[in-house]
């Protein structure tokens, strides 16, 4: 910076020989145009590279502090309408609940939950351990709904899901409110930056949530749940004689039916509350305790698209399609290897905020093309009489079983 300052100064130097003969040199204030020379060298070289963070700060805590104020009136106005459909649920089922303001100090309370993960120091037994916290965790949530309002299981999961909608929410302004704090207090703007470069993403995950909030108190299907939505029609649209199962895996629903001279069977979270069942259950139970065979393992599941892909654009592939933390995942693929089931997987392409908002049309008209590649796999696959498991991984919500 100093080499490049002083070679200006030097071209300058040069200049004001040929320009101090000029009559509009005097009229314009030429001899004090050294000093402004030294007056715009400081601001432009000097003061940027003396006070460059603090500029910095200043912006960037700015832009931060604005996201904090728009994301606690999200937060707010959400929890607000959780509070507002618990008392309209109430007010039409004539059921006592506490006032307003109790109501809301629980849900403040239930969003502030902690699920604190097993220790890794000895891995084995993790994933049993993992899905035995995820069910203590559901049972939890929708033990404390109830006690607010004790109404029928599916609203009391579709409460449930819109206050674990309202923890992550809470999570992020948190995480966001440390950092600002931390930058603020060390007089740091690269805690600041994290921040900032991570904004636009932050923001379309946070309208993500506001919808899904919206979607998840009406009880509306979302995005997630196109691969129950599959299962569902494929139930409805190809199969005959159609026989559910009894069963005693929880939030769960299992059929057995005929689609051209071959058994499938159709598994996915029971609807239309919003949960996404134990399907890595009702696999074991086919498989060990009930000797079904199957030929094949179909998941279908929503998968997030890259940026160039079209939403509702669908891909085939060999595995696993199901999210999460990976412990149905894990579950499932065990069951395969060790019995020699060939794992087939039909992805729905949507974004983040597609998955999380009410289902949009080219979502529903992609589980209908889903079901045609279902079709198609089985009959290229799958001879007569044999079985295949067809399962329907995400949200049931607003799906019926």
């Amino acid at each position: 910076m100093l080499r490049v300052a002083l070679g200006y100064l030097a071209v300058f130097a040069e200049q004001s020989r040929n320009v101090t003969q000029n009559p509009l040199y005097t009229y314009y204030g030429g001899g004090n145009s050294f000093w402004w020379f030294l007056f715009w060298l400081a601001l432009f070289f000097i003061l940027p590279f003396l006070f460059g963070d603090y500029y910095q700060l200043l912006r960037l805590s700015g832009t931060i502090n604005r996201l904090l104020v728009d994301l606690g009136r999200v937060l707010n106005q959400n929890i607000a309408n959780v509070v507002s459909t618990i008392e309209n649920i109430a007010r039409r089922k004539n059921i006592s609940t506490p006032n307003r303001s109790e109501i809301e100090n629980r849900i403040k309370d239930m969003i502030e939950y902690v699920v604190i993960t097993p220790t890794q120091i000895e891995p084995q037994g993790l994933v049993s351990k993992l899905k035995h916290l995820i069910i203590l965790y559901d049972h939890r949530l929708e033990e404390l709904v109830r006690r607010i309002i004790p109404v029928d299981k599916p609203i009391i999961q579709n409460l449930a899901s819109s206050i674990e909608a309202l923890r992550v929410l809470n999570y992020i302004y948190k995480i966001i409110m440390h950092y600002y704090k931390l930058g603020m207090k060390y007089k740091n703007p690269y805690l600041l930056l994290q921040v900032y470069m991570a904004l636009p993403q932050i923001k379309e995950f946070v309208n993500a949530l506001n919808g899904a909030i919206s979607a998840f108190t009406k009880g509306q299907p979302i995005g997630d749940s196109a691969g129950p939505l599959t299962a569902y029609k494929f139930l409805k649209e190809k199969c005959e004689e159609v026989e559910p199962l009894n069963h005693s895996i929880e939030n769960t629903y299992i059929a057995r039916c005929r689609y051209r001279n071959k058994t499938v069977y159709i598994i996915k979270a029971l609807g239309p509350g919003s949960n996404t069942g134990r399907l890595d259950d009702a696999v074991i139970y086919l498989v060990e305790r009930c000797g079904v065979k199957p030929k094949m393992i179909i998941t279908v599941d929503a998968a997030l698209k890259l940026e160039g892909e079209k939403t509702g654009s669908i891909a085939e592939g060999i595995g696993v399609a199901i999210g999460g933390i990976g412990v149905e995942k894990f579950n499932i693929e065990t069951i395969a290897a060790r019995y020699g089931i060939p794992l087939y997987a039909i992805l729905i392409k949507m974004g983040v905020p597609e998955a999380l908002t009410l289902m949009n049309k080219d979502i529903a008209e992609a589980t209908s093309k889903s079901v045609e590649r279902i079709c198609r796999i089985i009959d290229e696959n799958v001879r007569d009489n044999e079985e295949v498991i067809l399962i329907g991984v995400g949200n049931t919500i607003g799906v019926g079983q």
